[in-house]
């Protein structure tokens, strides 16, 4: 890890945030249902789990401003103004438990659709909402453990979330030390998909949603982009392999999880160890398809739960039984809707892109023992 002075800004703003708020006495426990470690203190305290200049041998990278990741990382963290601005103390209850199972990215690589689809298996519970970002200290850290714990249900075998920030290097360094800290058990699952595809589609939502204003060639040509950084998948599994063994990480590409979906909920199921057999018609459903990013209806829609009456719509949609969360998602996301339209690559900057994950491409088939279906061939410009 960098030293205080080489610290970035993000980590600079969320040590001050911790070295003013005193950690209260740290227990180490076993959850029941889990093999995390516990902290104990009020709900309102901010906890310093893991040191900002923990020792690793993964270097961090330096971040630099990208105000269409800034937008997006600020309204995830708006999402959870209410459990900041809560005022009576948290009601535990004897089920509250920490997950055992994580989904640790990447962002617009079918997160959303496979949550869903696990979380249906009866040995199975995923959080709600689906994306908590408590492991990214500068996100939802300070929540505490508490909050965290409330999250999921000890009456289940697996309990997981899906946090895509989790894998977003180097605006959020430490991810992995800290999961690694009180989850060190856990099975991680990775979603990856074409790196070029995955930016399009990143591209599309973030200019759908107003995150993002500038020239689609010219902020691609950059290569600290968090489009480019968040492609580069072994860049971002790095200090999960350093701090995992290899055997608790599973990478699965939204490719496969298209075209074989029985195949690959079978692969899921079988690293969760739950039943693998274990089947659902509502498979067929695909969530939050890109094609609704420049809808009107969606544009509507997230300018709607900015307002100060609306915000809690977008905080317990996840808590809305299923059926009723599906009915949502059709009126706004519309699934049977064709991809949106994305913008065109030139052939030199689909050269230099190629070029650019090249030996990140390269390095990821190694490790998997194969190429990936589907995508692009990184192997030649």
């Amino acid at each position: 890890m960098p030293e205080q002075g080489h610290r970035t800004r993000w980590q600079v703003q969320i040590g001050a945030t911790l070295a003013r708020s005193a950690p209260r006495q740290i227990a180490t426990l076993t959850s029941p249902g889990s093999h995390c470690l516990y902290q104990s203190g009020h709900l309102r305290l901010h906890y310093s789990a893991v040191p900002e200049t923990a020792k690793t041998n993964t270097p961090d990278l330096t971040a630099t401003l990208d105000p269409a990741d800034d937008a997006m990382c600020s309204r995830a963290k708006e999402r959870f103004a209410a459990d900041r601005n809560r005022r009576l103390p948290r009601r535990k209850s004897k089920t509250d438990t920490l997950p055992n199972f994580i989904i640790i990215g990447g962002l617009k690589c079918g997160t959303t659709s496979i949550h869903h689809y696990l979380g249906l298996h009866p040995d199975i519970h995923m959080s709600k909402p689906k994306e908590l970002n408590f492991f990214a200290a500068e996100q939802n850290w300070d929540l505490g453990f508490d909050w965290y714990k409330s999250r999921f249900d000890n009456r289940f075998k697996i309990n997981g979330e899906s946090s895509p920030h989790y894998t977003n290097r180097p605006r959020f360094n430490g991810v992995a030390e800290r999961i690694h800290e009180y989850c060190p058990d856990a099975r991680l699952i990775y979603m990856v998909r074409d790196p070029i595809k995955r930016i399009l589609s990143h591209w599309v939502h973030a200019t759908g949603a107003g995150y993002e204003t500038r020239e689609f060639v010219e902020t691609l040509n950059k290569p600290d982009t968090s489009y480019i950084q968040r492609s580069m998948y072994w860049m971002q599994l790095q200090p999960y392999l350093e701090h995992f063994d290899p055997a608790q990480i599973e990478i699965i590409t939204q490719e496969e999880l298209g075209s074989d979906r029985d195949g690959t909920m079978k692969k899921a199921f079988t690293f969760l160890g739950v039943d693998e057999n274990f089947t659902s018609e509502q498979w067929d459903r695909q969530w939050e398809k890109s094609s609704a990013k420049q809808d009107s209806k969606y544009q509507v829609m997230e300018k709607l739960i900015k307002l100060p009456g609306f915000r809690s719509l977008d905080r317990n949609f996840d808590r809305l039984p299923e059926s009723m969360r599906w009915m949502v998602e059709k009126a706004v996301h519309n699934p049977d809707k064709p991809p949106a339209p994305k913008p065109e690559i030139p052939d030199d900057l689909m050269a230099t892109l190629k070029s650019r994950f090249r030996e990140d491409v390269a390095a990821l088939e190694g490790h998997v023992g194969h190429k990936f279906d589907g995508w692009h061939d990184y192997a030649t410009s």
